[in-house]
């Protein structure tokens, strides 16, 4: 029993650092959608190839002609940070030139929700996993004296 319950504990550290993202930057991202209340939309219409930019592993930012949007996905997407394309990365979309959430894919992941943001708070978002301290002036010598 003892022998179990400690290999159950290492399996759980072990899983628990192997998370690619920080839980926090997650909740930050949920907490700034609430805060922020950005505005939920069923889809995107683009006419150009769909770009993305990666947040984490539950959102992504994709422009568009008509602005910018926060997808989330209903579940973690390790696969948004992979460069090589596997079978299972295959989209589903019943229109090329349309996204819609709850029904179609980014590199196999399911979206759930779609939401408008500026391009301030695209990039206030992207900062958001910023360390905090990370962007700190630091004086040139001339500057102390």
């Amino acid at each position: 029993m003892r022998a179990k319950l400690s290999v159950l504990s290492v399996l759980t550290l072990l899983s628990a650092c192997a998370t690619p993202y920080d839980t926090q930057e997650l909740e930050a991202v949920r907490d700034y959608v609430i805060a922020a209340e950005l505005k939920e939309v069923d889809e995107i219409r683009h006419r150009s190839q769909m770009n993305f930019r990666y947040v984490n592993d539950y959102f992504v930012t994709m422009p568009s002609r008509q602005g910018d949007y926060l997808v989330e996905f209903t579940r973690q997407c390790s696969e948004l940070r992979r460069t090589d394309f596997t079978p299972e990365m295959v989209d589903v979309r019943d229109s090329t030139n349309t996204i819609r959430s709850r029904f179609d894919t980014i590199r196999g992941c399911r979206i759930g929700k779609i939401y408008e943001i500026t391009d301030m708070q695209r990039r206030e978002i992207h900062d958001l996993g910023d360390a905090p301290g990370e962007d700190v002036f630091l004086p040139d010598e001339e500057d102390s004296k």
